[in-house]
C-alpha cells in the first residue's frame, strides 16, 4: 500500500470534498475513475526528481516533478478512459489503525524529502481548484482503504469502476460481477511509456498466482517486505499458491494444519517442516492478514462528489504557467475536456484536435515526452543540486569512498598501529561487520570495516570469510581473486583493541556486532556511541536505520543489502571490492553520524545525552549478555502440555457448537462473522464490515461477550489456540541447536515509550490470566542444577503515577504501607472493611485510570453495571483530584508541544493531524480544551497514550537502571548467577543454590534503590526449579 505522512495543504484541510454519493443518471452505466494519489505521486518524483539532471523545478527552484508527472499522467489516461466521475485518495498526515495495531508496520519506510511535500501541495492545490476534482482522506486510514470503500460505493451506486495505481495490494478489490478493475501502472517509475494495464481476477490471477479474494491471504502467508508485513517465516509464494489452492484460504490452511498426519492423515493435511513454520507463525500470519486487508467500509469524514465539476480552464492555465510548465499549460483546453460534466465526450473530437495541432503543438508534444524540457536551466533542474540535510550539508550521491583492502601482513599492522593510537573519546573509530546471517548465534564473520575520518581514504576492509569467485566467470583479463588473511590471524591482531576500553568506538546497532564478535570469542569495550540508540532518543517515532538515518541527515541513500546480495546467497558471495565499498559506507556513516547525532540530542536539553550515556549506552551490553545466555526449554514437557491444549480446544469447538445450534468453523471469521451477525442477529453496531464479512476481531468479540454464550468460548478458543501455536508448539523450533537454549531477541528501540521488546519469541506477550497461560512458564528452566529467580516491582506504575501527580491520599498509603487497592475500594464505596471482591474494584480502576479506561470496559471487567461504573469513576476523580490534574496535564503537553516526558527526561513524541488536533501545537497548555479537543477514533487513542507515556516510559528506565547495577553486581562479587529475561516489570535470573540467597537480597535491593522517588518501591520475590514456580 502506497503510504506518506502528508504535510500540509490547503486541500486537506476538508479530507474528503463537496456532496453526497450520487448514482449517475442515464441508462448507460457510467465510468468512475478514482486515482491512488500517492502511488502516481511518488511514480512521478522518482522518475523525474531522482534522476540524473536532478528533477524538475522552476527558474527559482521550485520543485515541479510530482506536478508535471502526475498531471501528465492523469490526463493521458483520462483521455482514453473518458470518466464521468473522478476522485483522487491521498493518505494523511497521522499513523493509521495498522500503525497502532502494529509498531512495526512501514516503520523501515524513509520520509520523503521537503521538496517532495512542497511539490505534492502545489498538486493537490490544482487539483482541488482549477481542476475542480475532488481529493478523499480519511483520518486513521490509508488511501488505500479510501479507495476500498468509494469502489465498493461507486459499484453499489450503478458505476463502472476503474482504480489507476502502481500498488498491486489493489488487486484484492478487483471484482468483475461489480465491474470493479484496476488500471496496473506496472514497469516502475523509470519505464518510459509504461501505460496501465486493465487487471481483472483472470489478471490477477495470472500476476499473482491467486484469484482477487485470496490476494489477503497470500499476504499473510508470504508477507510483504515493503510494509514490514511479516507473513509466515520461511513460506514463499510458491508454498503460499499451493496451500491456498488445496485449502481455499488462511483459515483453511490452519484448519488443515490441525488435520492428522501418518496413515490416518485428511487429504490437504500439512506436514513436516512446513507444518512447524505455520505454527510458529500463526500469530503473525493472522496479524499480516488484517494489515493487508483493505477495507471497504469506512467512515469517511464527508463523502465526495463522484461526478465531474467545472474546470476552470485560465486559473488552470495561470497555475501551470507560475511553475512553468509550458507544455501542460498549452494542453489546459484539454484538461478543461476531459474533466468538465459539461464538456463534450473527449474521443468524438480527438480528429478535430489532431487536425488543429500547430508547429507549438508539435512542440509540446515533445516536450511532454522530454520532461526536462520543462524547465529552464535552474541549478537545480540541470546540475543535479543537493538537497540540504537538517545538518547543513548538501550532497547529491553517496561521497566516492576508497577504502583500504586489508589483505597483506603489512597493512594489517598499519592499521592495528592506527587503531591503537586512537584513545580520544571525542573521535572514537567507527567498526561495523558484515556476516552470513541476521542470527547473531549462526553468523560467520566475512569482513570487518574502520572509519576515522570524514576522509574518502578514512575507511579500511579486513575481507576474511568472502567466498572465491567462480573460475568460469572470470574474464581472461581479470585479476586474480584478492587473497584474504586468515581468520584466525585477524582476530589475534584485533582482540587487544576490541577488548580495551581505553580505545573508543562508535557502532550503529552495537548489539548486534558485540554477539558476532563474542561468538568468535571476542568481548567488546570501549563503545562510547551507538547510532541507532542516539536516533532512538532524538525520535522514538522515528526510523532509525543507515539507510533513513542517511537520507535525512545527508540527503542521499547508500546502497542496499538486498541489491548487493543475490537472492538466496548470503554476504559472503558479494565480491571483496562490492562488500569494501558497502561495509565503509557503513563506517563511514557512522562516523559521521557519531558527531551529528550528539549534537541533535543536546540541543534537545540535558536529559537526552545524559540517557545515552548512563541508561541506553550501559544497558546495551547487559542485554546481549542476557541474549547470548539464553534460557533452558523443557521441550517434553511442552509436548504433553500441546496435546493437553488440542483437547481443551477440540471440547471448547464442541461446546461452542451446541451453543451456536449449528457447525461452523470457530477459526474462520467470515463464518463466525455470519453466526453472530446474520444467523444469531447479534448487534451489528458493535461490528464494521470488511471485504470478506462481519470484523470479529477481539475488540469486537469482547462488545458481545454477555449477548451469547457463544461468544466467551470463542474467546477462549481463540485464547488457547493462539497460546499452542505461539508458544507451546513453537518453542522448542527455536532452540538453538549449539546451546540447547532459546535466545530471545531484546529489542532496545522499537518502542514507543522506552519499554524494551522482545522477538523470537516475544516473552512480553505471554498471557499470564488463565491455567495454561501460567503453565507454559513451567517449560523455562534454569541450568542444571540451578535455580530460576523472579524479581517483579509491585505496583510500579501506580506508585509512579503517585510521585508524578503528589496525591496526599496516595503519597501517605504507599509511605505507611497500607493497601492501596483495599484503600481506593474503601474510599469509592464509603466503607470501613471492604471484602476480595470489592479490593478487586479498587484494583481495576487503579490500573484501569493509568490506560485511561472509561466506564465501559471498567463495567465489563468487574461485572457492574456501566451506571455504577460512572459513579465509580466520577468519585475516583473526586477522592484523587491530583492523579487526574497530572493526566490532563500530559494530553495539553502532547497537544502544545508535540511530546510528553518520563521522570529521566526520556520524550515520547506525537504527531497529530495538522488539520485536526495538531493545530493546537505551540499554544499555551494551560489555554487547551481537552473537552473540546477529546475527540473519537486515533486522536482520543494519542491523548490516552500522552497522558500514560510519563508513567509507562519512567516505569522503563527504572527497570533498566537496575538491570545495569545488577549486572555490574553479579560481575563485581563473581556470583554465580545470570541475568536472563526481562518481561514488563520483571526479571529472571538463574543462580546457583549456594547463591540464591545473596542474589536473592542483592536483586530486591538493587531494584528497589535503582532511584529515589517520594514513594518506597518494592520488589516481590520467588524461587524455583522453573519460571512457574517461581512466581
Amino acid at each position: 500500500m502506497a503510504s506518506l505522512i502528508e504535510k500540509g495543504h490547503p486541500a486537506a484541510s476538508q479530507p474528503c470534498a463537496t456532496d453526497e454519493v450520487v448514482s449517475p443518471p442515464g441508462s448507460k452505466r457510467p465510468l468512475l475513475l478514482l486515482v491512488d494519489g500517492h502511488s502516481l505521486a511518488f511514480r512521478s518524483f522518482y522518475a523525474f526528481a531522482k534522476g540524473g539532471d536532478g528533477g524538475l523545478a522552476t527558474k527559482a527552484g521550485v520543485p515541479t516533478s510530482v506536478t508535471y508527472g502526475f498531471l501528465k499522467a492523469l490526463l493521458d489516461n483520462a483521455r482514453g478512459l473518458s470518466p464521468q466521475g473522478v476522485v483522487i485518495a491521498f493518505d494523511t498526515a497521522g499513523p493509521t489503525f495498522r500503525h497502532e495495531a502494529d509498531e512495526a508496520y512501514k516503520a523501515h519506510r524513509d520520509e520523503a524529502p521537503e521538496h517532495f511535500f512542497e511539490d505534492l501541495a502545489n498538486l493537490q492545490d490544482i487539483l482541488a481548484g482549477p481542476l475542480d476534482l475532488p481529493i478523499c482522506m480519511a483520518p486513521g486510514f490509508e488511501a488505500d482503504d479510501v479507495l476500498g470503500t468509494l469502489a465498493n460505493r461507486g459499484a453499489d451506486a450503478g458505476w463502472r469502476v476503474r482504480i489507476l495505481s502502481g500498488d498491486r495490494d489493489l488487486f484484492q478489490l478487483v471484482d468483475d460481477q461489480r465491474d470493479i478493475a484496476v488500471l496496473y501502472m506496472g514497469g516502475g517509475p523509470y519505464v518510459k511509456n509504461s501505460g496501465p494495464v486493465e487487471i481483472r481476477r483472470e489478471g490477477v490471477i495470472a500476476k499473482l498466482g491467486v484469484p482477487p479474494e485470496e490476494v489477503v491471504d497470500l499476504k499473510a502467508l508470504t508477507g510483504d517486505s515493503s510494509d514490514n508485513i511479516p507473513g509466515v517465516k520461511g513460506v514463499g509464494p510458491k508454498t503460499a499458491i499451493t496451500l491456498l489452492r488445496e485449502n481455499g484460504d488462511l483459515d483453511g490452511v490452519y484448519a488443515a494444519l490441525e488435520a492428522l498426519e501418518g496413515a490416518k492423515a485428511s487429504k490437504g493435511a500439512i506436514k513436516g517442516a512446513l507444518k512447524g513454520k505455520l505454527s510458529a507463525d500463526k500469530e503473525n500470519a493472522y496479524r499480516s492478514r488484517m494489515l493487508a486487508e483493505i477495507l471497504v467500509d469506512i467512515p469517511l469524514p464527508r463523502e465526495p462528489r463522484l461526478r465531474l465539476g467545472q474546470v476552470n480552464g485560465e486559473a488552470l492555465a495561470g497555475a501551470l504557467e507560475e511553475l512553468e510548465l509550458f507544455s501542460l499549460m498549452r494542453q489546459a483546453p484539454s484538461f478543461s475536456l476531459v474533466f468538465s460534466a459539461d464538456a463534450p465526450n473527449p474521443a468524438s473530437v480527438a480528429v478535430e484536435a489532431t487536425a488543429a495541432t500547430t508547429a507549438s503543438g508539435a512542440m509540446a508534444a515533445v516536450a511532454a515526452v522530454t520532461p526536462a524540457a520543462e524547465v529552464s536551466s535552474s541549478p537545480a533542474a540541470t546540475t543535479g543540486a543537493g538537497v540540504t540535510s537538517g545538518a547543513g550539508e548538501e550532497t547529491s550521491a553517496p561521497p566516492a569512498l576508497k577504502p583500504e583492502l586489508i589483505h597483506s601482513n603489512e597493512q594489517l599492522e598499519r592499521l592495528i598501529v592506527r587503531l591503537m593510537a586512537a584513545t580520544d573519546s571525542s573521535a572514537p573509530i567507527a567498526l561495523d561487520t558484515e556476516t552470513t546471517s541476521l542470527n547473531p548465534f549462526q553468523a560467520e564473520l566475512v569482513g570487518i570495516g574502520f572509519c576515522w575520518g570524514n576522509g574518502l581514504e578514512d575507511v579500511a576492509y579486513i575481507p576474511i570469510g568472502h567466498e572465491p569467485p567462480d573460475p568460469a566467470a572470470l574474464q581472461e583479463a581479470s585479476p586474480l581473486p584478492m587473497t584474504q588473511l586468515p581468520l584466525d590471524q585477524v582476530l589475534r591482531a584485533l582482540a587487544p583493541w576490541l577488548a580495551s576500553a581505553q580505545h573508543p568506538k562508535t557502532l550503529q546497532n552495537a548489539k548486534y556486532d558485540r554477539l558476532v564478535l563474542l561468538r568468535h570469542g571476542l568481548p567488546l569495550a570501549g563503545v562510547v556511541m551507538d547510532t541507532l540508540l542516539a536516533d532512538y532518543l532524538r525520535d522514538a517515532n522515528a526510523k532509525h536505520g543507515l539507510e533513513a538515518l542517511a537520507q535525512r541527515n545527508f540527503g542521499f541513500n547508500p546502497i542496499g543489502f538486498s541489491a548487493l546480495v543475490p537472492k538466496g546467497a548470503t554476504f559472503a558471495a558479494v565480491p571483496i571490492e562490492a562488500a569494501a565499498s558497502y561495509c565503509g559506507m557503513d563506517v563511514h556513516l557512522t562516523w559521521r553520524l557519531t558527531g551529528l547525532l550528539k549534537q541533535q540530542l543536546s540541543e534537545l536539553g540535558e536529559a537526552l545525552p545524559t540517557l545515552l550515556e548512563q541508561v541506553e549506552l550501559p544497558l546495551e551490553p547487559v542485554l546481549a549478555l542476557m541474549e547470548a545466555t539464553g534460557i533452558r526449554i523443557d521441550s517434553t514437557y511442552l509436548s504433553s502440555l500441546s496435546q493437553e491444549l488440542a483437547d481443551a480446544l477440540a471440547s471448547l469447538e464442541q461446546r461452542a457448537k451446541q451453543a451456536a445450534g449449528v457447525e461452523f468453523n470457530l477459526a474462520s471469521p467470515k463464518q463466525l462473522g455470519e453466526l453472530l451477525f446474520d444467523t444469531l442477529g447479534l448487534d451489528r453496531k458493535k461490528s464494521r464490515r470488511t471485504k470478506t464479512g462481519w470484523s470479529t476481531d477481539a475488540a469486537v468479540l469482547e462488545k458481545l461477550e454477555d449477548a451469547h454464550p457463544v461468544v466467551p468460548l470463542v474467546l477462549e478458543h481463540r485464547t488457547l489456540s493462539k497460546l499452542k501455536s505461539t508458544y507451546v508448539d513453537a518453542l522448542p523450533a527455536l532452540v538453538e541447536p549449539e546451546t540447547g537454549r532459546v535466545h530471545t531477541d531484546f529489542n532496545q528501540a522499537v518502542t514507543a515509550t522506552g519499554r524494551l521488546s522482545s522477538s523470537n519469541p516475544n516473552l512480553q506477550n505471554i498471557p499470564i490470566r488463565t491455567e495454561f497461560s501460567r503453565r507454559i512458564r513451567k517449560a523455562f528452566l534454569p541450568q542444571e542444577g540451578w535455580q530460576l529467580i523472579s524479581a517483579d516491582y509491585s505496583q510500579i506504575e501506580l506508585r509512579i503515577l503517585t510521585h508524578l501527580s503528589g496525591e496526599e491520599v496516595l503519597l501517605q498509603a504507599y509511605r505507611s504501607g497500607d493497601d492501596v487497592h483495599a484503600l481506593t475500594a474503601r474510599l469509592l464505596l464509603e466503607k470501613e472493611e471492604v471484602t476480595p471482591e470489592e479490593r478487586r474494584l479498587g484494583k481495576t480502576i487503579n490500573f484501569g485510570v493509568i490506560y485511561g479506561m472509561g466506564a465501559q470496559r471498567f463495567a465489563r471487567e468487574t461485572g457492574v453495571s456501566q451506571a455504577v461504573a460512572k459513579e465509580f469513576l466520577s468519585k475516583y476523580k473526586q477522592r484523587y483530584p491530583k492523579v487526574f490534574a497530572f493526566l490532563e496535564l500530559q494530553e495539553r503537553l502532547a497537544l502544545s508541544r508535540g511530546y510528553v516526558e518520563t521522570i529521566l527526561g526520556r520524550r515520547r513524541p506525537f504527531a497529530f493531524d495538522p488539520h485536526g488536533l495538531g493545530r493546537l501545537l505551540g499554544k499555551d497548555p494551560l489555554s487547551i480544551d481537552l473537552a473540546v479537543a477529546h475527540r473519537g477514533g486515533l486522536e482520543a487513542q494519542q491523548l490516552r497514550a500522552a497522558a500514560n507515556a510519563p508513567i509507562q516510559g519512567s516505569s522503563a528506565d527504572i527497570i533498566k537502571l537496575a538491570m545495569i547495577q545488577l549486572q555490574r553486581e553479579l560481575q563485581s562479587r563473581s556470583l554465580a548467577a545470570r541475568l536472563l529475561l526481562q518481561v514488563h516489570d520483571e526479571l529472571v535470573l538463574e543462580s546457583a543454590p549456594e547463591a540464591v540467597e545473596e542474589v536473592l537480597a542483592l536483586t530486591r535491593r538493587t531494584m528497589e534503590g535503582a532511584v529515589r522517588l517520594s514513594v518506597p518501591l518494592r520488589v516481590e520475590t520467588g524461587v524455583g526449579p522453573n519460571w512457574m514456580e517461581a512466581k
